[in-house]
């Protein structure tokens, strides 16, 4: 049997849920042929409003390994769902999965890093939801992840012809807004304000990004880049290091409080052809 599609092997929970993987799993294994009330008959375990509040990232528990396994059993042919990689996405991992006893630090340190990754997504599709947004995931932009499970984005997408890459922690499309593609690169650095000057450690992994705005705007045309911090230092530290920086296209920093769980504030760079765009989360949260 395929170990990645064992309904016997056993899972505990170790993290939140990732709701916007939850929704593209789901969504993925509905298929283009059926209704989501076909799905639901079919899967026989939550109801198409369910599902439905599911792929719009109203989640607020796990879900059942009886829901993940229907979702799994009665996926559209060809689709690119298997139960593990459903299980990880709702927060839980193999109870017979090997630790890293080699370095043990590192090890946990790579577990904080990944848990704050996912509290900043899931912030961030509450802002979404709490506006009414319809969104869709992707697990990056710009690279076929199509072996990950998840889909990938379009090949539409022009590739840089000088192999320059664009970071990426996730995207997303928010359905009746533009640019097409909303791209978030998640920092997680905490400065020490006494220290000076101030520099954002690992700026440079950065620098593909602002050559390739400047040298290909053409293959970003479709692209909103947003670098969120969780540190207001941080944040601030970034257009100090990119002041008078003008862009092609729209790039802006977001501030998200991990312990309010909020955006607090997001700023764009200015763009060389002057045109500006409102932040989204501006918008008034529906009551």
């Amino acid at each position: 049997m395929d170990e990645r599609n064992d309904f016997n092997r056993k899972y505990i929970a170790t993290r939140l849920p990732d709701k916007l993987k939850l929704a593209a799993y789901i969504k993925e294994a509905k298929g283009s042929e059926r209704t989501m009330a076909e799905f639901a008959t079919q899967c026989g375990t939550l109801t198409a409003s369910s599902f439905s509040r599911i792929i719009h990232g109203n989640l607020t528990k796990p879900l059942s390994e009886d829901v993940i396994q229907s979702i799994v059993k009665n996926a559209a042919p060809g689709a690119r769902v298997d139960y593990e990689s459903m299980m990880r996405a709702n927060g839980m991992d193999p109870k017979d999965q090997e630790k890293n006893s080699f370095d043990e630090a590192a090890h946990w340190e790579s577990v904080e890093r990944k848990k704050k990754e996912l509290q900043v997504r899931n912030i961030l599709a509450d802002e979404h939801l709490a506006r009414g947004h319809m969104i869709q995931y992707f697990p990056r932009l710009f690279e076929d992840f199509s072996a990950s499970g998840a889909p990938s984005v379009p090949d539409h997408i022009p590739r840089s012809r000088f192999g320059l890459a664009v970071p990426s922690s996730f995207a997303i499309r928010i359905q009746g807004y533009e640019p097409l593609y909303w791209n978030y690169v998640v920092n997680l650095t905490v400065l020490d304000t006494e220290r000076e000057p101030q520099k954002l450690p690992g700026f440079h992994v950065y620098s593909a990004f602002f050559l390739r705005d400047a040298w290909e705007p053409d293959t970003l045309k479709d692209v909103k880049q947003t670098f969120v911090f969780v540190d207001e230092a941080a944040y601030h530290t970034f257009f100090s290091m990119l002041s008078g920086v003008k862009v092609h296209g729209f790039v802006s920093a977001l501030l998200v409080d991990l312990e309010k769980g909020r955006v607090m504030e997001e700023r764009f760079l200015p763009r060389i052809d002057g045109k500006e765009i409102e932040s989204i989360f501006l918008e008034k949260r529906m009551e």
